[in-house]
């Protein structure tokens, strides 16, 4: 029998949810778990230091669902569930309900290591670092360019990870980790400076996030030309979060 490949036949969802974690799996070494959770600092110094390296050029990891929102031209139903995300993302407290935006969770974080809201600021109104430019840059090309089911659908490669169970019960974990060090670090309010972790972790708004996510590719990427499209985003999407 002959193998259906990605980007040259038309596969069928089920067939094309396989060939992407496929690609996750050969990037991952086989598992997808990998990095969660690892190599991050366990000091008050060394996690401000990162903090400092994220603000650096403002956020520019939630703009980017509006851009989402304006592609959905022809379809009410994904432009209704598009903007409750970007609602979650850019704050629930804007419409009345109890989460700030997302940067602003990142922002609390930060302030528990030592940062103040000066600082940030300062960060923020700074240069993005060039790699920062170089990820940013096709982030941003891409949602101009791409068709909107090839936009929703490049979120499996992060929020889309969480539907895997060895994702989830990582992510978990680094939940219970973080805690315990938060904790032997001394730091004061730790509700606050682990709702950002949380707000991205299975336990999150990002589990909902998930769902839509693989129900839109399911039922939208139904085309060769969209198929391809995707495989080289969730590719390159791989390849930009490691930069």
């Amino acid at each position: 029998m002959a193998i259906r490949e990605l980007g040259r036949d038309l596969l069928n969802p089920d067939e094309l949810m396989d060939a992407l974690e496929r690609i996750r799996l050969d990037y991952t070494g086989g598992n997808p778990a990998a990095g969660v959770g690892r190599g991050r600092p366990e000091t008050i110094a060394g996690i401000a230091e990162q903090k400092r390296r994220g603000h650096r050029g403002g956020d520019g990891n939630h703009r980017f669902e509006g851009e989402r929102y304006l592609a959905i031209s022809d379809n009410k139903d994904v432009r209704r569930f598009q903007l409750r995300k970007l609602v979650d993302e850019g704050g629930q407290d804007s419409v009345g309900g109890p989460m700030p935006s997302h940067p602003t969770l990142q922002k609390w974080h930060s302030i528990e290591f030592g940062l103040t809201e000066e600082e940030v600021h300062r960060l923020e109104m700074e240069d993005a670092a060039p790699e920062q430019l170089v990820r940013g840059s096709w982030w941003a090309w891409m949602h101009r360019n791409e068709m909107w089911p090839v936009l929703l659908g490049s979120a499996l490669v992060a929020e889309g990870a969480k539907r895997l169970p060895e994702v989830r019960e990582a992510q978990i974990r680094a939940l219970d980790e973080s805690r315990e060090l938060y904790q032997q670090l001394g730091i004061k309010n730790i509700d606050r400076a682990m709702q950002n972790q949380i707000e991205h972790s299975p336990i999150g708004a990002d589990d909902d996030h998930v769902i839509f996510g693989e129900n839109m590719t399911r039922e939208h990427v139904t085309s060769v030309a969209g198929q391809e499209a995707l495989r080289k985003v969730f590719t390159l999407r791989l390849h930009q979060s490691r930069i």
